[in-house]
């Protein structure tokens, strides 16, 4: 049954139950009462902003929320943040701290509560029909991002229900990248929670917006990292070591106790010389030895870890592989419809090791793409046709050229009537201008012109989603591009 043929009807607050397995809830709360995942979610995801937007501009009808039911229970699988304000909004008392008096002043603005005490409800048939739906919410509108570690569960315990490979890519967008990419960030996230650690570093451990994991991938990411902690990319563990379990543990205790106290960040080990710097100042007592053994995360994790799976998961038909290339783009892309100047582009790119080169390979990728695209929508005759909606609609347009902003929802048209459904899938998450993405036109924004650095694996997955794009753009004949 398609999703717009799901029955939506209205149903009381009290009678909804948020979703304990949403992975937006963080690793620990399958196991928390009620109030407590909510005192979570206003903690941890801002659920105060929707309590807020509620109280001052009401409950908007049109955006019901997605459940299912379970037994007697209805689950809200989708829209906990916006359940979550409500009951809270209809009952403080179920928050501790200062959120009680926050709510209880933006309580009494709602001048007829009964207007949130029934809220639409969509229900779907069950979870698995809802799969689709939830990721690309998070990963093709903008709702507040799930963290890195959050979207690793979703993909790692979408493996566990039965999904396979070929499955999470085609239904779910999600490529063998984002699963080895997965597997990683639960890896490492795992095994820095099993260590002995002081009581100020496990603090920072335990909070769920931490930021201290994406410094950590940054150097498992990074080749420097790798061979100093003698490990290398494993697809069903995430990473496998080829040291002792005891050496890669103590050089690790130190890695994650110097990121968490500040002693290191992502700036300071932003390149591979930085990481160099870094690792050649330590003592030789902590650097991890090749040989004396070998090992997998689950080998230094403290109980179970969907990380590395005790039955491997049956991968789906295979499709064959190749080799990825360490360049920003590979060599087998061609133009051959396209400007000397992309030409010259792509040659440099070719050229520039996502490892070595992230910051000019992330800017210059973003570049390569403005530029492709402008140099298709030219040539197929499509650029003045949009350029004269967008005059009319009354949008500026500097050098009277769109921007890449006005860009990318005509290319993700054609690349919807023109690329395989999945490809297509792929490259509208890649364009879309949402935080939510794994990796997405928005972040080499923020590259360009925030304080945020980009890593090897960042630039990968904007390729691997966006490969398809390019080829269309350059390597298709004329001919087959035209209206």
């Amino acid at each position: 049954m398609a999703a717009t043929a799901w029955p939506t009807r209205s149903m009381s607050v009290a009678s909804l139950h948020l979703d304990s397995r949403n992975p937006r809830l963080g690793r620990e709360t399958t196991a928390r009462a009620p109030r407590d995942v909510i005192q979570y979610l206003f903690e941890h995801d801002k659920a105060i902003e929707v309590a807020e937007s509620i109280a001052v501009r009401g409950y908007f009808p049109n955006e019901p929320l997605l459940a299912v039911r379970e037994g007697e229970r209805v689950i809200v699988v989708e829209g906990n943040r916006r359940l979550a304000a409500l009951k809270a909004l209809r009952e403080p008392g179920l928050l501790e701290g200062p959120f009680v008096r926050r709510l209880e002043r933006l309580a009494r603005r709602i001048q007829a509560p009964s207007l949130i005490s029934h809220v639409p409800v969509t229900m779907a048939p069950n979870r698995r029909a809802t799969d689709r739906l939830v990721a690309g919410r998070h990963i093709g509108t903008p709702v507040l991002s799930w963290q890195a570690e959050n979207r690793a569960s979703f993909i790692l315990d979408k493996l566990a229900e039965g999904y396979d490979n070929n499955e999470l890519a085609d239904e779910l967008g999600f490529d063998h990248a984002d699963i080895q990419a997965a597997r990683q960030t639960r890896a490492i996230a795992d095994m820095a929670r099993s260590l002995e650690l002081p009581d100020e570093v496990r603090a920072k451990l335990d909070n769920p917006r931490t930021k201290l994991f994406t410094t950590l991938e940054r150097v498992f990411q990074s080749k420097v990292g790798r061979d100093f902690f003698r490990v290398e990319p494993d697809a069903e563990h995430g990473l496998r070591g080829r040291t002792s379990k005891s050496d890669f543990v103590r050089g690790f205790q130190k890695l994650v106790t110097d990121v968490a106290l500040g002693h290191a960040s992502s700036r300071t080990l932003n390149k591979g010389r930085d990481m160099e710097n870094y690792f050649g100042k330590w003592p030789r007592e902590l650097r991890p030895r090749m040989g004396g053994g070998s090992f997998v995360p689950s080998d230094v994790i403290s109980g179970r870890s969907v990380a590395s799976p005790a039955v491997r998961t049956a991968p789906g038909p295979a499709r064959g592989t190749r080799r990825v290339s360490p360049t920003v783009v590979p060599k087998t892309l061609r133009v051959r419809y396209g400007t000397d100047r992309l030409v010259d582009i792509r040659r440099e790119l070719t050229k520039l090791r996502r490892a070595d080169f992230p910051n000019a390979g992330a800017v210059l990728l973003r570049v390569f793409l403005e530029l492709a695209i402008v140099d298709y929508l030219n040539r197929t005759g499509r650029m003045s046709d949009l350029t004269s909606r967008l005059k009319a609609r009354g949008d500026r347009l500097p050098f009277d050229i769109p921007s890449l902003k006005h860009l990318s929802p005509e290319i993700v048209r054609i690349a919807r009537d023109r690329l395989p459904r999945s490809e297509a899938t792929r490259v509208e998450k890649a364009l879309k201008y949402d935080e939510a993405a794994p990796f997405s036109i928005a972040d080499l924004h923020a590259f360009v012109h925030g304080q945020e650095f980009p890593g090897e694996r960042d630039i990968l997955q904007f390729w691997s989603r966006t490969e398809p794009l390019f080829r269309m753009m350059l390597e298709q004949p004329p001919d087959e591009d035209a209206k």
